[in-house]
């Protein structure tokens, strides 16, 4: 409030312009993409100022009090919602110091749907806020690809395949010139140093520092907070084999770096005044970090702590390069779940070595959630309930295997030597009953004659 009373007040005056007609999808934009960005607060400051500018005068202005009426917010809001606009390239303001002090604002025209999915900076930010899913759709819905056949060849003739403005004997003479001037660009890299660095790994750095990419590079490191010692790692790392610079591998890259220093948080849009006011333990975990653990587990921590998933990939590798594809799918997986840098690092590695060098995907989720449930937030925790479960794992393992045995055994089939040893076994106990059945079978047939024998006489004596 302190800051704001210094540099605006109600009386103040303004004056509003537009630089340059707007797009006709300026409301979508504003609507659907910048908004995440800037809240909802700013993007009515700037509607309010564009319909306001539509019908102002020249000459005439209106006060912010007026304008703080319209939108039914304080002017610290209002300052607020100003200085996002300004900081996102929608506004340019100006004082002019009289009787009354008057603002200039300046309407910047925002970006069309497909230059702005085409910014590095806004379009990487847009996906960070709103999640991969939303930013796909959105994209999906808003930019329209014309849909041409696929067995079509191009017969355009370019400019410089038609026309030429000098003679042919000056040509490589001003190509030369034109590649010296482009080394001379407009921006806060260090130019002469990429240079000298690209051409010590003999790599055409003509070819890779075009304008194009240091627009691209500068943005991109600016989002993922990449200093100039980490930008040589990256850029090396982005340069294919035809030494091409590859935007994707170099945004990846840049990515792993910002996850390694922050976490698994990405990178968002703050205000630098609420971002102060958050305690921070980044100093004591870098003191954490250079102390040299004695313990094998405190030297496998702080290797957890140290290193990206890449990196780990990597190691895990004979060739030494990591899978774009995993390395995607383990990024999205961590910030989905929220897990950090190091836990992601733990995780990553137990899978590995339980499923035999393979990364399941669903077996990998399974995990990560359950870790993110269990609100896993450091490479100690982690490998404490890793070793909780392999634990259980093993233990339920052992008392299947037993059960398996049992099952075998009770199913299995007796050998033939075995089964007639047994009958013999039997029958050599049969023979002392024998004598008794013998005696009684005896005794039946003698008292069957006997009984034949009457029969007959009786019939004998009836007669």
């Amino acid at each position: 409030m302190n800051e704001r009373i210094r540099h605006l007040l109600p009386n103040d005056r303004m004056k509003i312009f537009k630089e340059k007609p707007f797009f006709e999808d300026a409301e979508t934009v504003l609507t659907l993409l910048y908004q995440p960005l800037i809240s909802i607060k700013g993007v009515a400051v700037f509607q309010a100022l564009w319909k306001e500018s539509n019908f102002q005068q020249s000459q005439t202005s209106i006060s912010h009090h007026q304008m703080m009426n319209m939108l039914n917010m304080t002017l610290d809001e209002f300052y607020d919602a100003r200085k996002k606009l300004e900081a996102i390239g929608l506004l340019h303001s100006y004082k002019e110091e009289g009787t009354y002090r008057t603002l200039y604002y300046v309407l910047q025209r925002p970006f069309s749907v497909n230059r702005f999915f085409e910014d590095p900076m806004l379009s990487v930010l847009l996906e960070h806020h709103v999640g991969r899913d939303v930013y796909l759709r959105l994209k999906k819905r808003l930019v329209n690809v014309p849909s041409l056949p696929t067995n079509i060849q191009s017969v355009t003739h370019s400019f410089d395949d038609v026309f030429t403005t000098i003679h042919p004997n000056h040509m490589v003479d001003n190509q030369l010139i034109e590649e010296e001037e482009s080394i001379s660009i407009q921006t806060q890299l260090p130019l002469e140093w990429l240079h000298k660095m690209l051409t010590q790994q003999k790599i055409h750095a003509q070819k890779v520092l075009t304008q194009a990419n240091i627009e691209y590079i500068e943005k991109i490191i600016k989002v993922y907070d990449v200093d100039f010692l980490e930008l040589e790692k990256a850029l090396i790392w982005a340069i294919n084999e035809d030494q091409q610079f590859d935007r994707k591998e170099f945004q990846d890259m840049c990515k792993d770096i910002f996850y390694k220093k922050h976490g698994s948080v990405p990178p968002r849009l703050y205000s630098k005044a609420s971002q102060d006011e958050q305690p921070t333990n980044k100093q004591s975990e870098t003191n954490q970090n250079t102390e040299q653990p004695k313990s094998k587990e405190g030297q496998l921590i702080q290797h957890f702590n140290n290193i990206t998933h890449r990196e780990l990939l990597e190691d895990f590798s004979s060739s030494g390069r990591a899978s774009m594809k995993e390395v995607d799918m383990i990024t999205n997986m961590m910030e989905e779940h929220g897990l950090t840098q190091p836990v992601m690092n733990v995780l990553v590695d137990y899978v590995l070595k339980r499923n035999g060098n393979k990364l399941s995907k669903n077996y990998l989720e399974t995990i990560a959630a359950h870790w993110s449930r269990e609100d896993i937030q450091s490479a100690k925790d982690a490998m404490q309930i890793a070793k909780r479960e392999h634990h259980m794992y093993e233990t339920w393992k052992q008392k299947k295997s037993q059960n398996q045995r049992k099952q075998q055994r009770s199913k299995e089939v007796l050998p033939k030597w075995f089964e007639e040893e047994r009958k013999n076994k039997r029958k050599s106990t049969q023979p002392a009953q024998e004598p008794k059945k013998q005696i009684n079978t005896g005794e039946s047939q003698k008292k069957r004659e006997e009984l034949e024998a009457f029969i007959k006489n009786y019939s004998k004596t009836k007669h």
